[in-house]
C-alpha cells in the first residue's frame, strides 16, 4: 500500500510540475505586461508608457517582439514602436530599438 501512495504522489507531482502551455491570447498579454514593467522599472520618470499591442515571432530561447507604446510626459504624448527580445521565461528583456 505504501509502494502505490508513493505511485500516485509521483505522478501527481509529475502532472504539476508539466509545463502549461498559454494560449496565443494569453501569450501577446504575458509579453505586453513582462515589457510594461520593464519600461516602467527602466524608462525615465517623467513619462508614463503603456503598451497598446504586440506582434511576436517566437525564436528557441527567445520571442521576437515589435511593441506599439504609448508615451506620454510633460511635453510629449506620441505612440511610437518599440523592438525587444523577450526569454521564453519572461525575466530578461532586452531593447533592440
Amino acid at each position: 500500500m505504501r509502494y502505490f501512495f508513493s505511485l500516485v504522489f509521483l505522478v501527481v507531482l509529475a502532472a504539476g510540475c508539466k509545463e502549461k502551455r498559454l494560449s496565443p491570447a494569453q501569450l501577446e498579454n504575458k509579453l505586453m505586461i513582462t515589457m510594461n514593467n520593464y519600461l516602467e522599472k527602466n524608462g525615465n520618470a517623467n513619462v508614463k508608457f503603456t503598451v497598446k499591442s504586440v506582434v511576436f515571432y517566437p525564436e528557441k530561447d527567445f520571442y521576437l517582439c515589435e511593441f506599439r507604446v504609448n508615451m506620454q510626459g510633460n511635453t510629449i504624448d506620441t505612440i511610437g514602436t518599440m523592438t525587444a527580445t523577450i526569454s521564453k521565461d519572461f525575466n530578461t528583456v532586452k531593447r533592440r530599438q
